[in-house]
């Protein structure tokens, strides 16, 4: 049974479909988001995320200089819409470099964190209060039809839309198969603490000096056989904590099963025992192993941005650090969608400044 027409249908209710929601409603424009939990049982990726936002550039790139001003973003949000759990985090660093971890301590190294636990629990009622239209259904499939887009849901229905927003994560490639093959997925999983750990004093934000992930990440296309990385770290989660993480690709780095979770948390533990001095309290360290199915981008640049040959479908997803990424990205993207003709391409020719704009597909 179709539905009322949409005008504009996003896909994902994650925090880049939400924000993207947010932004687009700021500007007037009415929006249906498609959403619902993973079918499988398993977490969503910005559920599990450390949501940690450096106040500095981490690459010498125009996406990490505008994303490094994210913090700016999230307050403005929260000015609309009241507490989405961000706020000042002390940062410290493990690795080999003694002066990287001595200017954190400092807090020469600006750091701020989305606790994901408000943001999760909040995020239905921002949604609601900011006129949001949420069906919670499953995206089963999307195909043109009159000159727009039907979108098949889980329970049945259908609904039509002029534009359509994938910013499902691992789901997009389902959805529409011919994807820019930059666009892969794998395995998260971090462990769930219900108190943060006593003896590592007050809350801060542990983190590696650097990240595994992103160069299994670079190597995926090479990948003959499952690959993990472990990179250890820790973040105030609620009352308690997040620790991880865990990244796991299949051979082929397309959507694969999960892994077995008493296998990642095997690996996991292992990894934290042998490379991270807090992990060594055992006890501290009784927790639930949540995974989460998430998207990347092999060039490390998230797409975001119309797709070739398919007039009306937009892409958003495949974020390195989507707690900063996306609230910078998701203003340029909304006005494309709905702005008038010179910001639109304004927005556009930004978005392409700064790379992520998608190529081919």
């Amino acid at each position: 049974m179709a539905g009322a027409p949409a005008g504009l249908v996003v896909v994902g209710g994650g925090l880049a479909g939400a924000l993207l929601a947010l932004e687009l409603r700021q500007l007037g424009e009415a929006v249906t988001l498609i959403d619902a939990p993973p079918a499988d049982g398993t977490a969503s990726a910005t559920a599990i995320s450390y949501g940690v936002i450096p106040g500095w550039p981490l690459a010498p790139t125009p996406l990490a200089r505008l994303a490094a001003g994210a913090s700016h973003h999230w307050r403005q949000l929260q000015q609309r819409h009241g507490p989405l759990g961000w706020h000042r985090c002390a940062l410290r660093l493990q690795g080999p470099s003694p002066w990287l971890s001595a200017l954190a301590r400092l807090g020469v190294l600006p750091l701020a964190q989305v606790d994901t636990a408000v943001l999760n629990e909040r995020l239905p009622a921002v949604l609601a209060q900011a006129g949001v239209e949420r069906l919670g259904a499953t995206a089963l499939a999307i195909q043109p039809a009159a000159g727009g887009w039907q979108v098949q849901l889980s329970d049945g229905s259908s609904c039509q839309a002029d534009q359509v927003v994938l910013a499902a994560g691992p789901g997009c490639h389902r959805l529409w198969p011919h994807l820019p093959q930059t666009l892969r997925s794998s395995w998260a999983a971090v462990l769930e603490l219900q108190v943060f750990p006593a003896a590592l004093g007050s809350a801060a934000a542990w983190l590696p000096q650097g990240f595994a992930r992103l160069g299994l990440e670079r190597r995926s296309d090479g990948l003959l056989e499952p690959a993990w990385v472990v990179d250890p770290g820790l973040v105030p989660w609620g009352r308690g904590a997040l620790v991880g993480q865990y990244t796991w690709l299949a051979a082929s780095a397309a959507y694969a099963e999960p892994p077995p979770a008493a296998l990642c948390e095997q690996q996991l533990r292992q990894e934290l025992e042998q490379r991270a001095a807090w992990s060594r309290q055992r006890q501290a360290f009784t927790g639930v192993l949540r995974q989460a199915a998430v998207a990347f981008s092999t060039t490390g640049a998230p797409l975001v941005g119309a797709l070739d040959r398919a007039p009306g479908l937009w892409l958003f997803t495949g974020f390195s650090g989507a707690f900063a990424q996306v609230p910078v990205l998701a203003p340029l993207l909304a006005q494309c969608l709905v702005g008038d003709s010179r910001r639109a391409g304004a927005a556009e020719q930004r978005l392409q400044q700064l790379g992520v704009w998608p190529q081919g597909g």
